[in-house]
């Protein structure tokens, strides 16, 4: 008489030969690092939409920039305004440049925002290639060398997921030139 050995006790061999095969493991190993590119993939598109949204502020910024440098130099060619004392006496230009105090310490913060986000944009870039390559060769890889690179990606999704729930610069971060340089800037350019 033969002996039947009862199917859960196969299906559990089975799932242990399974468990311990390296093609599993493999397969394994490239869906995660799939998933990450999955993952880097939709945060790029994120960083994108920020430096799109960065770029159009410091785009109308500049334009309102040039607006008041424009109406500046006219009020100071039709009042015949010379100094930076005599500027501050009236009160148009002397309202133009505190505004344009502001709006240029937005632009400055804005470009470095716009640097932030393509640098983290190309290092993400660069990370998706990794994967791709290392995919390639995943089975000549350690384990220990998927989990540096997935800790890495990790470490900057986690920064750069952050990063793009925030709005595009900080207000309470910006730092001002003096009106005076301002002034010396638009009296610059008309003289020359």
């Amino acid at each position: 008489m033969k002996k039947r050995v009862p199917g859960p006790v196969i299906l559990s061999i089975l799932v242990l030969l399974i468990s311990f095969n390296p093609l599993s493991a493999e397969s394994l190993k490239t869906e995660a690092l799939e998933k990450k590119i999955s993952e880097i993939s939709s945060l790029r598109a994120r960083i994108v939409d920020k430096i799109d949204q960065a770029v159009e502020m410091h785009n109308r910024l500049e334009h309102h920039l040039a607006e008041l440098r424009d109406e500046i130099r006219s009020e100071q060619t039709r009042c015949e305004i010379y100094s930076h004392p005599e500027a501050l006496q009236n009160l148009r230009i002397r309202y133009n440049l505190s505004l344009m105090q502001v709006l240029q310490a937005y632009v400055q913060q804005l470009n470095e925002r716009i640097v932030y986000f393509h640098n983290g944009n190309e290092h993400l870039k660069f990370f998706a290639q990794q994967i791709k390559d290392d995919i390639a060769i995943i089975s000549t890889l350690k384990d220990m060398e998927i989990d540096n690179l997935t800790g890495r990606i990790n470490r900057v999704l986690d920064e750069f997921r952050s990063e793009t729930k925030k709005p595009v610069f900080n207000v309470g971060d910006i730092e001002m030139l003096p009106v005076e340089c301002i002034w010396d800037e638009i009296t610059m350019y008309s003289d020359g």
